[in-house]
């Protein structure tokens, strides 16, 4: 091939390389992290319990037993 002003010149034609020379091989897959088993424990203090939310469950079982 001949450099025309910086450029080859396609008088030869192009090809596809047959194959990379010391081709980089591609990286492991990442792993997954051991699930942790632990023993998951009511907090110290307790549920905070909300008396709307009594209200609230008394009065959507009322509508179920109308329907």
């Amino acid at each position: 091939m001949e450099m025309d002003n910086g450029y080859l010149s396609a008088e030869e034609g192009c090809r596809t390389p047959k194959r990379a020379r010391g081709a980089v091989k591609c990286p492991a897959t990442p792993r997954k992290k051991a699930a942790q088993l632990k023993n998951k424990k009511p907090p110290a203090n307790g549920y905070f319990k909300s008396p709307e939310i009594d209200v609230f469950f008394a009065m959507v079982r009322r509508r179920e037993a109308c329907a």
